[in-house]
């Protein structure tokens, strides 16, 4: 269902200023106005705890797919996965035991 056929007219003009609370205000200004507006529509009363880390594990993955045995291979996932080379040489000694 589209988020504009649960919206109603008088919901038409609001801003982020109009969150209820500081934690739907940040997600507005951050993520964008439908974001928080969804949020508020489609889990009215849910607590969602946001991990530090939610895409580790993809990010190992992918760190371990696209490893090509070589030094700049190593810094290029370094780069960009936002990991140290030492983090991806501890994943590959995990991966051979």
């Amino acid at each position: 269902m589209e988020l504009e056929t649960q919206t109603k007219p008088w919901m038409q003009n609001i801003t982020p200023e109009d969150m209820p609370n500081d934690d739907l205000r940040f997600i507005a200004e951050k993520a964008g106005l439908n974001a928080a507006l969804a949020l508020i529509v489609y889990t009215p009363g849910l607590i969602v705890p946001i991990p530090k880390n939610a895409f580790k594990q993809l990010k190992d993955k992918y760190i371990l797919n696209n490893y090509k045995w070589n030094k700049y291979s190593m810094n290029e996932l370094s780069v960009e996965c936002e990991v140290t080379p030492r983090y991806i040489y501890k994943l590959l000694e995990q991966r051979k035991s």
